[in-house]
């Protein structure tokens, strides 16, 4: 709350930016869309106002709206999502759910998992991720181990990329801004017969800021990227489908080595490829779905620097059933098996894993208004055995237009990355590292007012986590510290497990739309992310988990089309360290954004970000952008 207040002139000013808004009148408004199809609660196509979860979705007309440069910075408006930024655009850039490690964040595009073998916590860097033809974003927060698998611990992103229409479509955009930034995008889309096709790429290229705080010299970013997606109608009821991702980046940095220079010629490469192929057939009139597909995760890296050169590799091939089998009206089963091969080389090192796993849910409406969902899960992992997981939730509407009340209780599996096990060749990996558990606990209200005007929304969670693994430089360590630490064996540091911790917190939300013309939404997140286990950190803080968090966003349309927004976000005090020694000051961030079009298929748009050039970090000694201005053009044919 003292944060709120501490930022108070930025939340006045951002509203003034609306002087014209017309006062808040009672309107008829149309209801939002009850059939809002999801796939992240259950693997399958899931009505959403079924699931007992936690989701959030985000469309491309909102990914228009907010103009994104990146996807990362849309999930932080979400409740419970915090981003922490290495640097500049594409630096790495970690996404946090409910408070989980990044590396407990399973990440995928277009069903095929991202996540990364060859970094060093097999997280997804989102740094490389923009937003540039992305159609749609899911995020459930809260573990979902029985749907997803290892990983899914903290939560789980999904991203789809543009997808064939049923007309042909062709969608162009250029934009330049701040610090010599050009963004490119283009897509086309389509169908002839029974072949369905979409095509994009894109291409930015950025001056930069110092990903070292101090630092005078810019680091700068350049990426191409492509997307494709593909389907095809065999017969009425078989198709197949193929989708690809592909990114070519290259980031320049600043030395994390004594003494750290910001002058340092120091850059990475980075070439990723995403692609799966997948086919689909349907049995007894539609009720029995089956899903066979192979998937490929493949991501190059080289790391240059004066002081070494890394190289590393990272490889994931997963084969996978679905099974969807609606046995009866409000009975469904959702089942499959999958298996996961994972590799990382590097400088000699030929590291590899698998899992191999089956998974069960039942979902079932015993009454008018009730879904309940359940599963249960086995993974078995080639270095760790078997691991068992089970997961239940409710979600109940107590009337037509009354409260819904959705609950879940959710168990998680992540065993220790590659890296994190051998740690070659930057020689800090911990070989007897033991694999992480959840278990996930949330309940919540959700409620629409004046004939859907309003609506708000509250969630209590709480996440425990055994054994979850952690990074920290020896010289820092708790007392006693690992003998591994010893005779300077980890310079760098090394991997450890944190006996216990615990998460709890509190999401509020709320959405106003008093005319079809302006909407107002907001939510908090309070977060109480701490260390229970034994030792000189019992209490502390996990680092880089703010304890609260705001986000406001206002849009308005004028009546010949001008649209106006400007969103703030507050976000509070922080600790860069397990031992709660490095302090990140709390922060507030105002931006305002319009588009006019300007044709009937053309638009241009602009923003200012950071408006008040407020001075910030989200992680201790790496640069932020100050007051940057973009503007571009947009059409659609």
């Amino acid at each position: 709350m003292n944060n709120i207040i501490k930022y108070l002139p930025q939340i006045l000013c951002s509203a003034a930016f609306f002087y014209a808004t017309p006062a808040f009148s009672q309107v008829e408004n149309e209801q939002e869309d009850d059939d809002t199809i999801i796939v992240i609660a259950t693997g399958a196509q899931q009505n959403i106002k079924d699931s007992g979860t936690a989701i959030s979705i985000i469309t491309d007309a909102e990914i228009l709206s907010q103009q994104a440069i990146s996807v990362s910075s849309l999930l932080q408006e979400l409740p419970g999502v915090n981003v922490t930024q290495s640097g500049g655009i594409g630096s790495q850039t970690s996404v946090r759910i409910r408070g989980a490690e990044s590396d407990q964040t399973l990440v995928l595009i277009n069903g095929i998992r991202v996540n990364d073998p060859s970094s060093p916590d097999g997280s997804f860097d989102f740094g490389n991720l923009l937003a540039s033809n992305i159609e749609r974003i899911e995020v459930l927060r809260g573990a979902n181990g029985v749907a997803w698998g290892s990983q899914a611990v903290g939560g789980v992103v999904h991203i789809t990329t543009k997808r064939p229409t049923d007309s042909f479509e062709l969608f162009t955009q250029g934009e330049y801004g701040a610090q010599d930034t050009l963004r490119l995008t283009s897509n086309a889309s389509g169908k002839v017969g029974p072949l369905g096709i979409s095509v994009g790429g894109g291409y930015i290229k950025t001056d930069g800021i110092s990903a070292f705080d101090q630092g005078t010299e810019s680091d700068g970013y350049r990426q191409y990227s492509a997307n494709a997606s593909l389907m095809v109608d065999l017969a009425d009821n078989i198709r197949f489908e193929a989708n690809g991702y592909y990114a070519d980046n290259r980031v320049e940095s600043d030395s994390v080595f004594p003494p750290f220079s910001s002058e340092s010629i120091e850059y990475s490469l980075a070439e990723e490829f995403y692609g799966n192929v997948a086919v689909s057939a349907d049995a007894f009139d539609g009720r029995f779905k089956n899903r066979f597909a192979f998937s490929l995760a493949d991501i190059n890296r080289d790391i240059i620097s004066p002081f070494f050169t890394s190289l590393p590799r990272g490889r994931t091939e997963r084969f996978e059933y679905r099974g969807d089998f609606e046995i009866a009206r409000m009975i469904r089963l959702v089942f499959g098996t999958e298996m996961e091969n994972s590799r990382y080389e590097n400088a000699g090192v030929n590291d590899r894993t698998g899992i191999d796993s089956l998974y069960f849910q039942a979902i079932i409406g015993p009454v008018e208004r009730m879904t309940l969902t359940g599963g249960v899960r086995h993974d078995e992992h080639d270095d760790f055995g078997g691991r068992t997981s089970i997961a239940g939730n409710l979600a109940y509407q107590f009337s037509a237009d009354g409260p819904v009340l959705r609950a879940s209780y959710a168990e998680g599996f992540r065993g220790p990355s590659l890296i994190d096990l051998d740690g070659r060749p930057f020689g800090f990996g911990t070989p007897d590292l033991l694999p992480e558990t959840a278990k996930s606990y949330e309940a919540g209200l959700e409620q629409t007012w004046l004939a859907g005007a309003v609506t708000t929304s509250v969630i209590v969670f709480r996440r425990d986590i055994r054994n979850q693994i952690a990074f920290a430089a020896c010289p820092v360590l708790p007392d006693p510290a690992p003998a591994i630490c010893a005779n300077n064996q980890r310079p760098f540091g090394t991997t450890l497990n944190i006996e216990r911790t615990r998460t709890t917190g509190v999401e509020a939300a709320l959405t106003i739309k008093p005319t079809e013309k302006l909407t107002i939404h907001a939510n908090y997140t309070f977060l109480d992310a701490e260390n229970r286990s034994n030792g000189s950190n019992l209490g502390n803080e996990l680092a880089r988990r703010p304890s609260s968090s705001l986000y406001l966003n206002i849009d308005y349309q004028t009546a010949f089309g001008l649209k106006l927004g400007s969103d703030l976000q507050i976000v509070g005090d922080s600790f860069d360290d397990l031992a709660n020694s490095r302090r990140i000051d709390g922060y507030a961030l105002v931006g305002i954004r319009t588009s006019l079009p300007i044709a009937e298929s053309f638009e241009i748009f602009g923003r200012v970000e950071n408006l008040f050039d407020e001075d910030y970090q989200t992680a201790t000694d790496f640069g932020t952008f100050g007051r940057s201005a973009y503007a571009g053009v947009r059409a659609r044919f």
